[in-house]
């Protein structure tokens, strides 16, 4: 082991900080929604999501959350805010704070047009903090191609315990895989 090692406390035993660990991968067929239920089996501080999406028809993915592991999902009461851009230099921002989900600002359409993103989630599991997301994605819909970040937020202190991906509208295919985050 290299001398500097034993110093940073690189030593067998310690927390590998920060590695991803797969917790699952779903792979959606013109499904109505894709779900990942009983996160607590898992339990991080941190969770990654990555998506590559295609959807029936034209529309946005958006997000919700659940307090009793996907038996239902909260459809009041979240605030998000995203800045967008396209290729022919436009730029466009969506806010709200009363919403019925989070909008991620992944916008699909049919399967030649795909939707992909990264999420982080924090304090999902945290009873006495809010649960929120950060999100950025990249997305072609016919001849517009964009990319969109922003941040969404439950703003009330509860555990929660699933996650779901919805469409706006139709149904959406593709991958979507959840990690978590070591000792994050």
């Amino acid at each position: 082991m290299p001398l500097g090692a034993s110093r940073f406390g690189l030593l067998g035993g310690v927390a590998d900080l920060g590695k991803l660990e797969l917790i699952e991968t779903q792979t959606a067929s013109a499904d109505s929604s894709v779900d990942f239920i009983d996160l607590a089996t898992n339990s991080f501080n941190v969770y990654f999501l990555t998506m590559n999406l295609n959807s029936s028809t034209s529309n946005q993915h958006y997000l919700r959350l659940s307090t009793d592991n996907g038996s239902s999902f909260i459809s009041s009461g979240y605030q998000y805010a995203f800045n967008r851009g396209t290729t022919a230099g436009s730029f466009f921002d969506a806010k709200s704070t009363s919403s019925t989900q989070i909008n991620t600002g992944i916008l699909s359409g049919t399967t030649t047009n795909r939707g992909n993103a990264y999420i982080y989630f924090y304090n999902l599991l945290d009873s006495s903090k809010y649960s929120f997301c950060t999100f950025h994605s990249f997305s072609t819909n016919g001849s517009d191609t964009r990319f969109t970040f922003g941040s969404g937020v439950l703003p009330t202190s509860a555990t929660h315990n699933a996650l779901q991906i919805l469409p706006s509208a139709g149904t959406t295919s593709g991958t979507v895989s959840l990690y978590g985050i070591a000792e994050s």
